[in-house]
């Protein structure tokens, strides 16, 4: 053994340079393939494209189902173009919209609103050197959301020219609205090629006058396909959209047969959620739509999006679904592409359109993970790791806020030479609530045709006019419930606006006061109504009152059989003119006032002219109050790392809101005086049930908006007010039953007197009706009682001659 240690020694250190060498030589030396760049085996052998492009793609042309990918590597810093991209301004001043285009993809760079203000995640107006800047829609540049919410706010500048600036470069976002194309008609992974290189810009029909301004893109894709692709865009003055027209023409082929050429679009990206802490609702993707000639809308959440890692896939189905629009909304701004059918009515041309989850890397499928677990589970270490870091980005918090877009897949096109296919779109950028660009004046007025089209041609006005995506929404519109309150609040928006002009001379937030005097008007046209229920309330609490002694001798003589209690109860109830069809009369009263108030409630929470508008000491009464700064650092109060998990239902934002406050303390104190004094345990417990749930409600309400909040305020305060001025009722001993009755004093209930009208004898008999029934009820009772045996519980009666048959069957 000895003589062969030198040998044994002298082959350790040979296999272990020879192990060094081959590691260094597999880390340094031997190109790998970078997973983030890998695209469909049939990619366009033109260069690879960037990384940024193929996360943008993957899986978006997948109708229900994820990529399906080799198990992804962490992203890379994307890589620009080969050659920078070139940006072009679109519109300039006195331009509803104002756009910057790029050559990169010729798509969409940036998009301005010069008519509505910027607003940063907290929810505060930002200003650059003292003055307000105006709102980015698409910003064109990444914006980076650090945990804590205080932080500043960068205002991406973009300029016209080549980005030449390697930081610049780094900055910028993927542009929005770009093309893809797809190597064969059944694919279902898009070629990134035309959404990263850069397109021509055609200089002869690229032109501007004071009115409008067109830029053209061309590029051409070779074999298989032979087509040439031009994107013309045209944006007017006073419009809140770009047209975008896309035109397919054949090149020469040299003979070979074409390829069918088949494109998707992309749709917005990084429309910015203002407000993180306080908002319910951030992103969401909306595509509207004809079936069968009725207009329909399929919306989607970002967190539904994200979790199930891409929307689901709407087809047009052989035509029956003719697509009106694709947009991403947030509450109060939407950017989106809509069909213009102006020259051709019946153009349909997309196959279906499906929102996707813009992360920043792939994510397997479940069965590819399934099997990187199994072998995790056999002792794989890099199979561990790599199982460890796709599962903390499947389950990563705050999945709200992680970047949608929508991707509209075309028909299989075949252009003939010299008849270019042309698809004629819109690019919408304006208010969710389409209709309020009627309300915009002076040099912000949009013509009234525009908004026409936009909301009947291109049926943008189920943005936001459209019942709820949930089965009550369902329900409510099979009853033309959902017509109504959206007729009511668009009726309150026209009021709203109508009082704001005529009192915006007042100082201090003339918004605030118009919420004010709405919320009055609205009490006053209720008033009859409201003050007949709150007298018919009133009353019920005070015969309550006066019934008390009788009450709690039932309840002390019914004590152990609730049901009798009950039946006996309501049976005074009724003898006294307490009966479930005047409480019945106070819910239809209250019914009948709902749809008022449920219009008012939309208004507030969808009007864009709350958007940072100044009232009294609030800065957004489209935001909670803000009252004092308690900062980012109170213990699951205010700490932003409990924004998700088990206790984020204790997050409140790192202010302190007291117009909450108010409305809820109103609220309890009018509960309180409208409440009856308790007759027996249950109905207490019941009322110390209302307590804690309003003490639920103000932990949920704590984060409304002011004007929202202004109105609870000023609604409740008035129902307080109408209390006071309405006569306490007058209730007669004998009403209930304590002394001389109606027939000369001789005991018993008084004579009623004989009903007027036809309502009043319907009434009666239907009092008459219950009395009957809780009359049979008790006597089916009593004889239930008579028949129970000693010291046992009532026995229900039975057929004696079917119990006489049983026994005989059971003796024979």
């Amino acid at each position: 053994m000895r003589q062969h240690a030198p040998n044994i020694a002298v082959f350790v250190v040979l296999a272990a340079a020879a192990t060094g060498l081959w590691l260094y030589a597999d880390k340094n030396w031997i190109p790998k393939p970078d997973p983030a760049a890998k695209t469909d085996e049939k990619a366009s052998p033109s260069g690879p494209p960037t990384a940024d492009a193929v996360t943008a793609v993957a899986g978006a042309g997948i109708a229900n189902a994820p990529p399906k990918v080799a198990p992804p590597a962490p992203k890379a810093e994307p890589k620009p173009p080969a050659e920078p991209p070139t940006l072009i301004a679109l519109g300039g001043d006195g331009f509803a919209n104002r756009v910057v285009l790029t050559t990169q993809g010729a798509g969409v760079q940036q998009v301005i609103l010069p008519a509505f203000d910027e607003a940063d995640r907290l929810g505060h107006e930002v200003k650059e050197d003292g003055k307000p800047v105006p709102l980015h829609l698409i910003p064109g540049e990444r914006r980076v959301r650090d945990a804590k919410l205080k932080t500043d706010f960068v205002v991406p500048h973009l300029q016209p020219g080549r980005v030449t600036d390697p930081e610049q470069l780094k900055r910028l976002a993927e542009p929005s609205y770009t093309l893809f194309h797809y190597a064969s008609a059944d694919d279902r992974y898009p070629d990134p090629l035309l959404g990263t290189v850069n397109w021509k810009v055609v200089p002869e029909e690229t032109r501007a006058t004071a009115d409008q301004h067109t830029v053209v893109f061309e590029t051409t894709l070779g074999e298989p396909f032979f087509v040439r692709i031009r994107k013309t865009y045209t944006l007017t003055r006073t419009d809140y959209h770009v047209g975008l027209k896309l035109e397919i023409s054949r090149t020469d082929s040299g003979g070979k047969k074409p390829r069918p050429f088949r494109y998707q679009l992309s749709g917005p990206r990084g429309l910015p959620v203002e407000g993180e802490w306080y908002t319910s609702t951030t992103r969401t993707a909306l595509v509207g739509y004809d079936n069968r000639g009725r207009p329909r809308r399929q919306y989607e959440d970002a967190a539904s999006i994200n979790i199930k890692r891409g929307g689901e896939a709407l087809h047009s189905g052989n035509g029956e679904n003719m697509f009106h629009y694709a947009a991403i909304a947030t509450p109060y701004f939407a950017s989106g592409l809509a069909v213009d059918r102006s020259a051709d009515p019946k153009a349909n041309p997309w196959a279906y359109v499906r929102a996707t989850s813009e992360l920043p890397a792939f994510l397997p499928s479940e069965e590819e993970l399934a099997k990187l677990e199994k072998e995790a589970k056999a002792g794989n270490p890099v199979a561990a790791v790599e199982v460890a870091r796709l599962r903390a980005m499947i389950n990563r918090p705050l999945q709200e806020l992680d970047e949608i877009t929508i991707r509209c897949m075309s028909e299989s096109l075949t252009p003939e030479p010299g008849q270019p296919v042309v698809h004629t779109y819109i690019i919408y950028n304006g208010p969710s609530k389409v209709r309020l660009l009627n309300l915009l004046a002076k040099d912000n007025a949009v013509d009234a045709a525009i908004v026409d089209r936009y909301l009947n041609d291109f049926q943008l006005r189920t943005i936001t006019d459209f019942q709820s995506p949930t089965a009550f929404g369902t329900f409510a519109n099979a009853i033309y419930w959902t017509d109504i309150v959206v007729t009511f609040t668009n009726l309150m928006h026209t009021g709203l606006w109508a009082i704001h002009k005529a009192v915006e001379w007042i100082p201090g937030g003339s918004w605030g006061y118009s919420i004010i005097i709405l919320t009055v008007l609205v009490r006053l046209l209720l008033f009859l109504p409201s003050r007949k229920q709150t007298a018919m309330n009133m009353k019920m609490v005070e015969v309550q009152k006066r019934l008390k002694p009788e009450l709690d001798k039932l309840h002390e003589k019914y004590k152990d059989d609730y049901r009798t209690y009950n039946q006996e109860k309501t049976r005074l109830m009724l003898k006294h003119g307490m009966n479930p069809f005047s409480a019945m009369g106070g819910c239809l009263l209250l019914f009948a006032q709902m749809p008022i108030f449920m219009g008012l409630y939309f208004c507030l929470q969808e009007s864009v002219f709350f958007r940072l508008q100044p009232f009294l000491w609030v800065q957004n009464l489209a935001a909670p109050d803000m009252t004092v700064w308690w900062t980012e650092t109170v213990p699951l109060i205010s700490d932003p790392e409990n924004r998700h998990g088990t206790w984020s239902f204790l997050y409140l934002g790192p202010y302190l809101n007291v117009l909450p406050l108010i409305a809820v303390g109103l609220m309890l104190y009018q509960q309180n005086k409208m409440m009856p004094e308790p007759t027996d345990e249950q109905m207490a417990a019941q009322q110390r049930m209302m307590k804690i749930m309003m003490g639920v409600m103000a932990l949920l309400f704590y984060k409304v908006a002011a004007g929202l909040a202004l109105y609870f305020i000023v609604s409740t305060g008035w129902g307080i007010i109408e209390r006071q001025f309405i006569p306490k009722p007058k209730v007669d001993i004998d009403d209930v039953g304590g002394g001389g009755g109606g027939d000369g004093g001789k005991g018993g209930p008084p004579t009623p007197p004989k009903p007027k009208g036809f309502l009043g004898r319907f009434k009666a008999r239907i009092q008459a009706r219950l009395e009957e029934l809780q009359k049979q009820a008790a006597e089916q009772s009593s004889r239930q009682h008579r028949n129970a045996p000693p010291g046992g519980r009532p026995q229900p009666i039975r057929n004696p001659e079917r119990r006489d048959g049983k026994d005989r069957k059971r003796k024979k």
